[in-house]
């Protein structure tokens, strides 16, 4: 009898699997080892190469085929840059969902007290962060959070501190 239950143990420690617990990382803006003004040249340089694409584009559309009057050529990159140039700004800030762009207009900040700086994974902020989910809760940096609606702040806080 011992036997057949080795052989049983043996079957079951044969398909047990390892969990590995993963490394999170929080979504955020903000980059404490990185200040965002040396890559306004770069930046300054890439919209300066798109505008000069663009009204080349224009300019020879208009050459050949003789359709825009003089003074609408400069007016059309002004579609684009209302447009298309903060709608790409928000999709590196938030995401791509448009769902999950509420921090940039509403929202309940709750600071964390006592949270060290260099502590990449918390456990219980992990688990409450998974509870909320992206479209309820945002991080803005390690200490701040911020809740879509005040209810879901205040059960935040009476629930971890």
């Amino acid at each position: 009898m011992k036997l057949s239950q080795k052989k049983q143990q043996k079957k079951l420690k044969k398909y047990k699997v390892k969990t590995i617990k993963s490394f999170a990382q929080y979504r955020t803006h903000h980059e404490l080892h990185h200040d965002g003004d040396d890559d306004v040249g770069i930046m300054l340089f890439i919209l300066g190469v798109f505008i000069g694409v663009w009204w080349i584009i224009i300019h020879v559309i208009d050459m050949f085929f003789n359709k825009l009057v003089w003074w609408v050529e400069p007016l059309t990159i002004i579609p684009v840059i209302l447009v298309v140039a903060p709608t790409v700004m928000l999709v590196e800030f938030y995401g791509k969902n448009p769902l999950y762009w509420w921090p940039l207009v509403w929202g309940t900040k709750v600071e964390i007290p006592e949270r060290e700086p260099f502590r990449a994974y918390n456990d219980e902020l992990e688990k409450s962060l998974k509870e909320f989910g992206p479209s309820r809760v945002y991080v803005e940096d390690y200490t701040t959070l911020k809740f879509r609606t005040k209810k879901d702040a205040t059960l935040f806080c009476l629930k971890n501190l």
